[in-house]
């Protein structure tokens, strides 16, 4: 499994077809804030699941949330997400976060 953060923001990454790629970004759901998948990835990319970790500091304290794909078929994809309030649609997401997925042949 091929594992990226933040720092992979506005860049490219190329995995195999049939390797898993996990995104994890910080997340504070106690703000109101979360991220929202705008781009899935398809069809290079299949999302398998979605997941909140919570901090193991004090309550109210961010967590990781992590979104794990699998390179279905060979191809370019874009897989995007917006750090907002979901109550707040129509303003400007807080964070963006884009990120090109290049799946090849095994």
């Amino acid at each position: 499994m091929r594992a990226i953060d933040e720092a992979w923001n506005g860049r490219e990454i190329t995995v195999a077809e049939g390797e898993m790629l996990q995104i994890s970004l910080p997340e504070n759901p106690t703000t109101g804030f979360r991220w929202s998948l705008e781009a899935n990835g398809e069809p290079a990319c299949t999302l398998i699941d979605s997941s909140f970790e919570p901090s193991s500091g004090p309550p109210g304290a961010s967590g990781r949330h992590s979104w794990r794909f699998a390179a279905a078929r060979p191809g370019q994809a874009r897989i995007a997400l917006a750090y907002e309030r979901p109550w707040a649609r129509g303003q400007a997401p807080a964070r963006t976060f884009s990120v090109t997925v290049r799946v090849t042949l095994t």
